[in-house]
């Protein structure tokens, strides 16, 4: 199984903590594990445990770091000529010292296993005798491992101390010596073989050593059919969690077996979390099929109509499935509740996105696509607005969300077809207020892909992502989390599934009246949006809510209908007022939907607005800017009051009706004034006014309001 350290391997940057990739020309695209497995099959059902090697248990092993004389390159965490840094981290010498660093491979498969499966072992540095350039060609490095082993390790190791197993066949081991080395890890500093990591030695003949030997195979080659170990690289621009993350991969398919749940081609369509963690090596936590294919769990079915809880999955082990019944043989929809409690639970990059996940796979693994996260951002046609701004040093596509596509779209975990380019994952996103992002998106960074009670509750036939089939086959589940309480999720499948709350909806601009800003804005959230999904049929009101700026949510709209036009504004994408919009339906049964998305609009005349409101405000303010931080330009909304007139003490009634001379300019940190953007006579009332910040230099800025006698002094963060 070869990991690619070209595109997209990850490196470390010191840049807001992302994780940014190092190189993503599709030229450069490989396989990402070089284990090459021919006539895989669906593994029997009652096989569970370890395929090759123990998943129960203690199994010592041996990590050899390596280099090269000649290997003079830079390395963050690995000086040439040196151990690399923290080296006796990645391992336990024995089960008592349960370390608990972030790659540990100790610490990491006591926490998957549930401390069924005891890791440990030795770790030691050697440099080959011979020059990189002797390994240059394909394939060396079974070549590079043999020599290492012969001209340097045999004298210094003893191997006798790593034969305690017996392979007896597929999931059949037996903890006595067989003559054979157990696991070995050799991990190379270079990145000259281009791949991370191989599930083998290198396939090159056994190598006696102390009474034993070394199989340089993998049980599934039909080159070699024996083997000891696997090698990985450590790439220049790698950091210590990211090659742990390899070692991992690559010892997982000793525990269950050679095919991946990706195809070759470009490392796979979909993200998701598992030891056979994909090509971008974004995640390594464990998921549910895999703990129970190596016997560390049992995952019952889901029993409907009754609420049941689960605790975090990292800690407890807890989760459900769900096979459709009109589904593949082996399909499923796994449930876990991620909480973030372990240092290993990176199903998603964003810090903040706990709760309820879905994994949906098609088939066990079998070298194909067909594990997938169902994000509860749903699915969507993505528009490609081409290369933007440079991310990470490059031109890469720049992803907007469009419209909802259940069936036929993508969600930010997959990769996006684009007509351009080859390497579709999402690094590059234009957000709904037009600004340009960089991060690693198909990480899930920023983005929501958890359920729960507060965002997104209900996974159904009419929710975003639907619950049908990978075939895309209408199936009745419906998964609805009721109540999140301490860390711990109660979920409920509803056997029928109008039980369960109304699923959340989209709002957008209605496509029936699509081009027609400037002017009113036609708003939808119902069936124009389904892609010919069923919505539920016992909805019976909506309530659509307005937020003008940083005011506070106002109903707009309640009624039967899931379209409305707001003719209180001119709207248009110049407009220099943010308006807000978000909408939710409540059922015949009184079960209330979580909140839609929320839209953002511009308008430029609000008159109607304000004769709407009838507020006038009895003191002067300057509200927070939006957004903020902001690129190039943002929205800064301030209160005109009337002024109050001699001797009138606190009656509002006694205030002058006329204008007030209103300033507000913005400053840099050494006072110097950079913008005017008000100055002269204003109404009193609400206003907004857009700042533009091209051509000044990123950073903080002071802006401040002078109306009447009222002063007052904000911040925003300008970033280019």
């Amino acid at each position: 199984m070869r990991l690619n350290n070209g595109p997209p391997a990850l490196v470390v940057a010191l840049l807001a903590g992302i994780l940014l990739p190092a190189a993503l020309s599709a030229g450069d695209r490989q396989p990402q594990c070089g284990l090459a497995v021919t006539g895989a099959q669906i593994q029997p059902q009652e096989d569970f445990g370890g395929k090759h090697i123990t998943a129960r248990g203690t199994l010592r092993i041996l990590i050899v770091f390596a280099s090269f004389p000649d290997d003079e390159t830079p390395h963050p965490f690995w000086s040439a000529h040196q151990p690399p840094d923290s080296m006796r981290q990645f391992i336990d010498p024995d089960t008592l010292t349960r370390s608990t660093g972030p790659f540990n491979l100790t610490h990491y498969f006591r926490e998957m296993s549930l401390g069924q499966f005891g890791l440990i072992g030795d770790v030691l540095w050697v440099e080959s005798a011979r020059p990189v350039s002797e390994y240059s060609s394909s394939g060396s490095y079974g070549r590079a491992n043999s020599d290492l082993i012969k001209d340097r390790l045999d004298s210094r190791v003893d191997f006798s101390q790593y034969d305690q197993w017996s392979r007896l066949g597929d999931y059949s081991t037996l903890n006595v010596p067989d003559g054979i080395v157990d696991m070995m890890v050799i991990v190379w500093r270079t990145t000259i073989y281009g791949y991370l990591g191989e599930a083998s030695l290198g396939y090159k003949p056994a190598i006696p050593v102390d009474g034993k030997r070394i199989e340089m195979g993998f049980p599934e080659s039909f080159v070699v059919s024996q083997g000891s170990g696997v090698t990985c690289e450590y790439p220049y621009g790698d950091d210590p969690k990211g090659v742990m993350r390899t070692m991992a991969h690559e010892l997982g398919h000793w525990l269950l077996g050679g095919p991946h749940p990706y195809s070759r081609q470009l490392a796979g369509k979909h993200q998701y979390w598992g030891i056979l963690c994909a090509g971008e090596r974004l995640s390594s936590c464990v998921n549910a099929y895999e703990r129970e294919r190596l016997g560390w769990i049992t995952v019952p079915e889901i029993d409907p109509d009754r609420d049941i809880s689960l605790g975090d999955f990292v800690r407890t082990g807890a989760a459900l499935k769900y096979h459709p019944a009109n589904g593949d043989p082996f399909e499923y929809f796994y449930i876990e509740n991620h909480q973030k409690l372990s240092l290993f639970d990176d199903a998603t990059r964003n810090p903040d996105d706990r709760g309820v996940w879905i994994l949906h796979q098609q088939l066990p693994y079998l070298e194909l696509d067909n594990l997938r996260i169902r994000p509860s951002d749903g699915n969507w046609k993505w528009e490609n607005e081409g290369a933007g701004p440079a991310c990470f040093g490059q031109d890469l596509p720049v992803f907007r969300r469009g419209v909802p596509r259940i069936m036929t779209g993508e969600s930010h975990r997959d990769q996006i077809p684009t007509q351009s380019s080859s390497v579709n994952w999402m690094y590059a996103f234009k957000t709904d207020t037009g600004s340009v992002r960089c991060g690693t998106f198909l990480g899930g960074e920023s983005f929501a892909g958890a359920y729960d009670t507060a965002t997104v509750a209900v996974f159904s036939p009419s929710s975003n992502p639907g619950s049908n089939t990978w075939n895309n086959q209408p199936t009745s589940f419906s998964l609805e989390v009721v109540r999140m309480s301490e860390g711990v999720a109660t979920v409920r499948y509803a056997l029928n599934p109008l039980h369960a709350s109304p699923a959340r909806r989209y709002l957008g601009i209605d496509p029936s009246d699509a081009g027609l800003l400037p002017g009113p804005l036609h708003l939808a959230w119902g069936a124009q949006w389904s892609e010919g999904q069923p919505l539920e049929t016992d909805v019976t009101t909506s309530l659509l809510q307005r937020k003008i700026g940083d005011g506070a949510w106002e109903a707009a709209y309640q009624g039967g209908a899931t379209r409305w036009v707001d003719q209180t504004g001119q709207y248009d994408s110049t407009g220099s007022t943010m308006i807000a919009f978000r909408a939710r339906v409540h059922d015949s049964q009184g079960k209330i939907s979580t909140w839609s998305n929320v839209l953002f609009a511009r308008a430029s005349i609000l008159s109607g607005i304000a004769e709407e409101t009838g507020n006038v405000p009895s003191s002067a303010g300057l509200e927070n800017c939006y957004p903020n931080p902001f690129n190039a330009s943002t929205i800064i909304g301030f209160r005109v009051a009337r002024d109050v007139l001699p001797n009138a003490g606190t009656d509002t009634r006694n205030m002058d009706p006329g204008t007030q001379h209103v300033k507000l300019c913005v400053y840099d940190l050494l006072g110097r004034e950079v913008a005017v953007l008000v100055d002269g006579q204003s109404e009193p009332g609400g206003h907004t006014v857009r700042f533009d910040g091209t051509g000044l230099a990123s950073g903080v800025y002071l802006y401040r309001l002078q109306s009447g006698r009222h002063i007052e002094t904000k911040t925003f963060l300008l970033l280019h």
